[in-house]
């Protein structure tokens, strides 16, 4: 294969495995995305959540899950704690440079999100009916 998509943990996984592959960021940029937490307005327990945010977006924690789920870290405190900074600059965690052509993945819009005006984007429910049609 010459290209396709994939996500740096799946790259890292195969070269520990010996194959010889690399992924590279497109000239014209790559989309992507923040797994994210999200506190409910309902929850039972608001405190026990908070205190759950408060952990998890703490550097120790916030470079264990990074680590373990093959990401950038979200707290660019984690990327100071020893043994952290190659995970870092494999995944262009304090790299400004490198994320200035990342888009978010996003819900489809009329609006490009991307600064192009030159393009039409699509709402959400044309692009849905692309897809179905694609599928059918």
């Amino acid at each position: 294969m010459l290209a396709g998509t994939t996500w740096q943990v799946i790259v890292n996984l195969a070269q520990g495995n010996g194959a010889k592959i690399d992924a590279v960021k497109p000239t014209e940029g790559a989309t992507g995305w923040s797994d994210t937490w999200m506190l409910s307005s309902q929850a039972a327990n608001p405190n026990c959540m908070k205190l759950w945010m408060d952990w998890i977006a703490s550097p120790v924690a916030n470079s264990q899950v990074a680590v373990w789920f093959g990401e950038a870290p979200s707290n660019a405190k984690s990327c100071e704690l020893e043994g952290m900074a190659e995970h870092c600059e494999i995944f262009h965690a304090s790299d400004d440079a490198y994320w200035e052509d990342v888009w978010y993945w996003t819900t489809a819009t009329e609006e490009c999100l991307d600064g192009r005006t030159d393009a039409t984007c699509v709402p959400y429910t044309k692009w849905v009916d692309a897809w179905t049609t694609l599928r059918s």
